[in-house]
């Protein structure tokens, strides 16, 4: 087990927490209806963090569609609120 295995395991679940908040409040695409962020897994040296999500209604690829477009203005809004070095790159799956 990687030594730091529980940084990345925090880093995770306070990415989730954020971007619920971030989707919830500031996206405004009307692709991106009611979903749940199900998991968040960050690679080893933080570069990535692979996204999951359910969807409650609508079609689930034009959602993950819309959500990696607006990856980067996510990461953006994940940027001024945690306190990280590094802010992962967001892929939706």
């Amino acid at each position: 087990m990687p030594k730091d295995y529980p940084r990345t395991r925090r880093i995770a679940d306070q990415i989730q927490r954020e971007l619920s908040e971030i989707i919830r409040l500031e996206l405004k695409d009307p692709r991106v209806g009611m979903i749940t962020l199900t998991g968040v897994e960050v690679t080893s040296d933080h570069a990535h963090a692979k996204v999951f999500f359910s969807l409650l209604v609508g079609d689930p690829q034009q959602c993950q569609d819309a959500l990696n477009q607006a990856a980067g203005f996510l990461r953006n809004g994940l940027f001024k609120r945690l306190h990280i070095h590094t802010v992962p790159t967001l892929h939706f799956v």
